[in-house]
């Protein structure tokens, strides 16, 4: 998908502004942008720097303060509770980092819940989940509780959850944030395929550079706003002007990101040392850290952009 064609979202001017204990707090500053229907979107940026707000506005949880966000005809900023509900479960699939799964409900009903929501489906309901769970490894896991799946597995039960009814839309909140890198990249890949074969639009947040190269396009926020957009492909050979400042909108974020797998590596062997955390927790901490570093470390290579 080029990014070209007919528009599924726009979001217009969004501004949330928070407020806790009295005092308020701006998580998104005029946010704009359009997605078109069937592009893959990878939405980076520092903790706190709005991702979550973004996605948790355009899936309909959550209103904006100020602005307009429009999804495939939908007034999604202006509309009721109950034409909310109906958005939320015919038009978006949300793939959350922690699963969001029911633990007390087998695999094939956790696919079957927002069908029956929906009200959809009838007899065909068994037979359409079990599909799903074919379609993202899971055929023969059916009866499995949540618990009973690996970390991987659950992410893609998730995404079998989220495509129950369908929708034309898929979000997904660090969707890697909690796999390793191999389970973490089949994960993104099934997203990619039902961009790719079925023609669904997908917005994701990642930190993970091998993950936003492989979307049509990578907007970076910070502190609410969006620095830049570029695509992938283009970020080396010939830069147009406007090319060249996203790209080093994207090395800052990426030297940031650097700066911050070390320093989680240096913070876990303090911890440790003061017997805060066990062998264990350290030894997550530095292979997730490492993890990191590397793959930033790759995509500043990729650049051309050395690093000490």
């Amino acid at each position: 998908m080029s990014g070209e064609g007919e528009v599924l979202i726009v979001v217009d001017d969004v501004v949330k502004v928070y407020e806790s204990r009295g005092e308020k707090v701006v998580a998104l500053r005029g946010v704009s942008l359009t997605v078109a229907r069937g592009e893959v979107i990878a939405i980076m940026g520092p903790s706190g720097s709005g991702k979550t707000t973004l996605l948790n506005i355009i899936s309909g949880i959550d209103k904006p303060t100020a602005g307009k966000v429009i999804v495939d005809g939908i007034d999604v900023s202006g509309a009721g509770e109950d034409e909310l509900r109906s958005y939320r479960l015919l038009k978006v699939g949300y793939v959350f980092q922690q699963h969001n799964l029911i633990p007390t409900l087998t695999a094939l009903e956790n696919v079957m819940l927002p069908m029956t929501l929906a009200g959809g489906g009838g007899s065909g309901r068994a037979a359409r989940a079990r599909a799903l769970l074919a379609r993202v490894g899971l055929e023969g896991k059916e009866s499995r509780f949540p618990e009973e799946l690996s970390g991987g597995e659950q992410q893609r039960l998730a995404i079998a959850v989220a495509l129950a009814n369908d929708p034309p839309l898929i979000v997904a909140d660090e969707p890697t944030g909690e796999l390793d890198i191999a389970t973490g990249e089949r994960v993104v890949r099934l997203l990619l395929e039902e961009s790719r074969s079925r023609g669904k639009t997908v917005i994701m947040t990642t930190h993970d550079p091998r993950v936003a190269r492989m979307a049509d396009r990578v907007v970076v926020l910070e502190d609410g706003e969006v620095r830049g957009s570029y695509k992938p492909s283009k970020i080396s050979g010939s830069l147009g002007s406007g090319e060249v400042e996203v790209e080093k909108v994207i090395a800052d974020h990426l030297k940031s990101m650097l700066d911050d797998a070390r320093r989680r590596v240096m913070e876990a062997a303090e911890r440790f040392r003061r017997g805060e955390i066990g062998l264990d927790e350290l030894v997550r901490e530095y292979t997730a850290s490492k993890a990191l570093e590397e793959a930033v470390r790759s995509e500043l290579a990729r650049l051309g952009i050395g690093v000490s």
